[in-house]
């Protein structure tokens, strides 16, 4: 199927420091309303407030709710098992610290750069001007006296401060040369991988071995267990194959349409894939004919998914409208949904249980002894690939400082076996898995190695241990008046 009409994945995005200067607007927490005292607790001179706990408290909700609980909302028991209040409370108190840290080294704010931060705010604006009104309103909606702004916002302007200190602090000339060194040492590599998971794949069982295996009731119970869980991905979804013809609207949309209908008048299913391979517009489709494949849903942008799935067999469609131009679709064939059933899987899922309920440390054994007996002189490895389902990879540019940053996953230790020994294969058995790294060739690039995220690193461990001290001097104290949720 054509990549240009899938719909893109999500993003999961991380940040090193999360600021507590954020205005909650309608929110509410374990702490609304609470009255006096109007702290959880305090970290030197520094009180977090219960409008800081609480807003915590909701952002380590939200976070969990999205990657641990499928986007809904977290039970009591839920708060609790994630420790979300003692988070919260933790994550707060280094906030603190970090204030305390920055005052220790004598940083300091001018009121010029407090009321910059203020007015550049985009939520106390009107259009592009700040509005004071606007500003005085939504402190006053979230209880928040203009005072207490200025000095929250004081103490995040110190720590940005802090933060910059610490990471534009430089680097030694010896340890940038080293770095720069070990950056350039690069070899070309290529990776075979012996999986045990694999390889149980790779051991016969017959059919009566499956046969017994699923006359015992606690196999037979284990088994349809297994395949409840794997249901939904067995089920036959529904399915269209289809092929498409696209005409662009980038330059001309009326031309596209006019085009796209006159074709529509010449289509048959004999002569479709020899007129899209003539008409596309689509540089894939060009050579295929249009062919998409099978489609499932949630594959497609919205008006092709929609019009594809109401066609029948054999049905050619009229111009249909997306983003990328006018399509017309072509359903060749149809595939009904059909639910899994437990017999038509039961003897499948049994062997598996099988293979993976052996024990192959002899077979590792000797599969390695084969395959780094090929390896070394220098014979193909088709046949042993296909035997023991070995993981292949293409050759792969390694540097000694960072290996490889996609699929190989050198350790610290591999890399300085493969860099300082002058060997041509490399094996590193485990528990698991055995690797096999063979070394094609090795250069000297003369790069220059970007330092940020070293920088980025050292200043983590310097803040992180100098936090670690601080928080030995100033302990976070609970507000006895303050009563915790359970």
């Amino acid at each position: 199927m054509s990549s240009n009409f899938q719909k893109a994945s999500s993003q999961i995005f991380l940040t090193l420091f999360i600021g507590v200067i954020v205005i909650s607007f309608m929110f509410s927490g374990p702490f609304l309303d609470s009255g006096t005292p109007d702290s959880v607790g305090s970290v030197g001179k520094h009180d977090i407030k219960f409008r800081e706990f609480n807003m915590e408290v909701e952002r380590q909700s939200q976070f969990y709710s999205r990657f641990m609980n499928g986007g809904k909302p977290l039970t009591s028991k839920q708060l609790r098992q994630f420790k979300i209040y003692d988070n919260a409370i933790r994550s707060l108190a280094q906030n603190k610290l970090r204030f305390i840290m920055a005052d220790e080294l004598g940083i300091v704010v001018s009121n010029d750069e407090i009321i910059k931060n203020i007015k550049e705010a985009p939520y106390f604006k009107t259009g592009d001007q700040f509005d004071v009104n606007r500003y005085k309103q939504l402190l006053a909606a979230n209880s928040i006296t203009p005072e207490d702004f200025e000095k929250d916002t004081t103490n995040q302007i110190k720590a940005q401060k802090l933060q910059s200190i610490v990471t534009s602090v430089p680097i030694s000339t010896n340890l940038e040369k080293d770095l720069n060194k070990l950056f350039n040492e690069r070899k070309t590599v290529k990776t075979i991988t012996l999986n045990s998971a694999e390889l149980k794949k790779t051991i016969p069982v017959t059919k009566k071995e499956i046969t017994d295996f699923l006359a015992k009731e606690v196999n037979l119970a284990r088994t349809k267990s297994l395949f409840e869980q794997r249901k939904a991905g067995l089920s036959q979804k529904p399915q269209v194959k289809a092929r498409h013809i696209l005409f662009k609207t980038d330059k001309d949309e009326g031309k596209a349409y006019t085009k796209a209908s006159e074709l529509r008048k010449r289509l048959t299913k004999a002569n479709f894939s020899k007129l899209a391979k003539k008409h596309t517009d689509e540089e894939v489709g060009k050579k295929s004919g249009g062919n998409l494949n099978w489609v499932s849903k949630g594959q497609m942008v919205e008006p092709f998914e929609k019009k594809l799935f109401a066609m029948k067999k054999g049905e050619i469609s009229q111009p249909v409208k997306t983003r990328f131009g006018y399509h017309i679709i072509f359903a060749e064939d149809i595939k009904e949904a059909k639910e899994a059933k437990f017999n038509d899987h039961k003897n499948e899922i049994a062997k598996e249980t099988i293979q993976k309920d052996r024990d192959v440390k002899e077979l590792l054994a000797k599969a390695t002894e084969e395959v780094k007996s090929a390896l070394e002189s220098g014979k193909s490895i088709k046949k042993l690939t296909s035997k023991y389902r070995l993981t292949v990879s293409d050759s792969t540019d390694i540097n000694r400082l960072e290996g490889d940053k996609s699929t190989l996953s050198l350790t610290e230790e591999q890399l300085n076996k493969i860099f300082t020994e002058d060997k041509r294969l490399h094996t590193f058995s485990e528990a698991l898995k055995t690797s096999f790294i063979q070394v094609e060739g090795s250069k000297t690039a003369t790069e220059k190695f970007d330092l940020t995220s070293t920088k980025n690193i050292i200043a983590q461990k310097v803040t992180q241990d100098l936090l670690k001290k601080l928080g030995e001097t100033y302990k976070y104290r609970q507000n006895s008046a303050a009563q915790l949720p359970n």
